[in-house]
């Protein structure tokens, strides 16, 4: 039997890039300072109790912010969101922030136009690697317009929502997980930063 060539960080992502996610700003606030980081890396795990996590790199600084604020929020971005997502991954160029700004919510601060966002207390960090899986226990619901449509991420690249060209009748919302990861920034309050850090998936 030959040994099977050794999986390198590369070709793992590139695969893992296959499996199409929408795109999230996890948020969390210590004192008057917010940070918020771009992620794919969510999802949902339990209706009893309602849990879900975010994987952070044990590199990142949103990694100070969970431990002192206790909790985050996860917002979904829609698809005119995407310079928010470039610019909380670090990787925006343009010497002006994009406008945005973040109310204060349950759990940690939300994003104003989100599609949708969870407010959860940190329930348990565990370590996996050069990540951290940090559980969060629900405790707060946003559901944005119900017309917007989430950014999605796919093959290293911001994809757009479709519909069929053969309508189909809706399905019900099912219980099934969902899931999503990126980078991040900080703020000394409610308005953007002049700088983020650069570090995408």
């Amino acid at each position: 039997m030959v040994d099977a060539a050794p999986i390198t960080p590369g070709p793992f992502r590139k695969v893992m890039g296959l499996f199409a996610t929408g795109v999230t700003v996890i948020a969390a606030r210590e004192g008057d300072e917010i940070h918020g980081m771009t992620a794919n890396a969510i999802t949902s795990i339990s209706l009893d109790p309602l849990l879900a996590l975010v994987c952070v790199d044990k590199q990142a600084r949103m990694n100070r912010f969970l431990q002192s604020a206790g909790g985050f929020s996860i917002n979904v971005l829609s698809e005119d969101q995407e310079a928010l997502s470039r610019y909380f991954a670090g990787s925006w160029k343009p010497p002006a922030p994009p406008e945005f700004r973040f109310l204060p919510w349950e759990g940690g601060p939300r994003l104003i136009g989100c599609v949708a966002a969870a407010g959860c207390a940190i329930d348990r960090t565990v370590e996996a690697g050069d990540h951290w899986i940090v559980v969060g226990r629900v405790i707060a619901l946003h559901e944005g317009d119900p017309t917007a449509r989430p950014l999605v991420f796919f093959g290293g690249r911001y994809r757009r929502l479709a519909e069929l060209e053969v309508p189909v009748p809706p399905e019900e919302w099912s219980n099934d997980a969902v899931h999503i990861y990126y980078d991040e920034w900080s703020g000394t309050d409610l308005s953007p930063p002049l700088t983020g850090e650069e570090s995408p998936p």
